[in-house]
């Protein structure tokens, strides 16, 4: 005997969960507000998506190819590393700009704790990937070393944090890209030093 058919998107629904997170936060949002933006019934939510924190697990996993991934297509068509990093930094200083009181999920997700491990390693585990991907792309500059390479990227990081902090404090769209674009401009200078 067949069930009765669902009587809503899940595309939609997680659409509405990724809002929701980024808006509030992982320790902010309850299985309440994800039914809530999605329309659905608490029997409907669990049957379908599983616990709050798959459902963590899986708009990280979304956000990740429809935000950040297409953020870091930066690094690449540039014709240096260090060219490549500056072109992604700036980018983030404009999507920061366009997102005041929210900056970026993952970088939000990156600050605070979860009750359960596997959401932390979740992030944990973003968090590593985009460190690596910077790395990776610095060494490509035959005058960086690995170790240098990593030091960058971990500046880089430093720098991505911070711009979220603005964007999540409400700072203006215009000093959150004339700070990206100083730290664009800095990588320049400390690629050049021994």
């Amino acid at each position: 005997m067949a069930g009765r058919p669902k009587s809503f998107d899940e595309d939609a629904a997680m659409d509405a969960f990724v809002d929701v997170f980024w808006t509030k936060g992982y320790g902010g949002t309850s299985v309440d507000d994800l039914q809530s933006a999605a329309g659905i019934k608490r029997g409907s939510f669990y049957a379908s998506f599983g616990s709050k924190d798959d459902v963590f697990q899986t708009v990280m996993d979304r956000y990740w190819k429809s935000v950040t991934e297409p953020g870091l297509s930066n690094l690449e068509p540039a014709a240096t590393a260090v060219d490549g990093v500056a072109s992604f930094l700036r980018h983030v200083g404009r999507f920061m700009s366009e997102n005041p009181f929210r900056g970026c999920l993952l970088l939000s997700s990156a600050g605070t704790s979860t009750s359960k491990i596997d959401t932390s390693e979740a992030v944990s585990e973003r968090m590593a990937q985009l460190e690596s991907r910077l790395t990776q792309r610095l060494h490509t500059d035959p005058d960086l070393s690995l170790d240098r390479a990593r030091n960058l990227a971990a500046y880089v990081l430093t720098v991505l944090l911070g711009l979220n902090a603005m964007a999540r404090m409400g700072h203006d769209g215009s000093s959150i890209q004339s700070a990206a674009e100083y730290a664009a401009q800095s990588l320049y200078a400390l690629s050049q030093q021994p």
